[in-house]
């Protein structure tokens, strides 16, 4: 019974580099249902200010080829810590207060939640976002069965008559992060969902 308990305690016993790897150099290619697809790549860190250090990840979505979203891990938690714009000579660092958790590992179930203001044309509106993730079935993940975590991210934009809904339910695997996220956003009572599915995963060579 002890050896069994310890046992299965091991096995969720994963960190939130597991799930979210830091190694520079890291390309995950995705597809989308429309066969497009979208190469993201972990650049080496950069400070951000006071000795803090952050990994810009830069994606072949953005229309600005010097940009990328910034990312630390603090505790147990990946954060979005804002965005690099290096067309922007004098101030290319541009940092979000406070931080966004996008994942969040623990034992069994996590769960997270924030609010943050998004700039529009007709000023700034609230989003408040609430999260968890769980660990779930080992799957198979293009050449390999890993161990899955599952999270689910709803985001309110505005307020509930008027505003947007958007639901993500993601798949990440241990040793190769984000694998499949489905999105349904929801706004003026029409829904559009979009998928996303890894298919190539390029780890830095040597």
């Amino acid at each position: 019974m002890i050896l069994t308990a310890l046992l299965a305690a091991s096995a969720f016993a994963s960190t939130i580099e597991d799930f979210s790897p830091m190694i520079p150099g890291t390309k995950w290619t995705y597809e989308d249902g429309n066969g497009l697809q979208l190469v993201e790549q972990l650049r080496e860190p950069i400070d951000i200010g006071k000795g803090v250090m952050a990994y810009p990840k830069s994606s072949s979505a953005s229309r600005n080829a010097s940009a990328a979203e910034l990312y630390r891990i603090q505790d147990n938690t990946l954060e979005m810590v804002g965005y690099l714009d290096k067309s922007k000579k004098e101030s290319p660092i541009n940092l979000f207060s406070p931080p966004q958790p996008v994942l969040r590992v623990a034992s069994g179930k996590a769960e997270w939640q924030y609010s943050t203001e998004l700039p529009t044309t007709q000023g700034p509106v609230l989003q408040l976002v609430h999260a968890d993730s769980n660990h779930g079935p080992k799957r198979k993940i293009l050449d390999r069965e890993v161990e899955t975590l599952i999270v689910h991210v709803f985001s309110q934009i505005g307020n509930d008559k008027e505003g947007v809904q958007i639901r993500q339910d993601a798949v990440y695997g241990k040793g190769i992060g984000l694998v499949e996220m489905t999105e349904a956003t929801k706004a003026g009572g029409r829904t559009v969902k979009r998928v996303l599915k890894l298919v190539k995963f390029e780890p830095p060579q040597g």
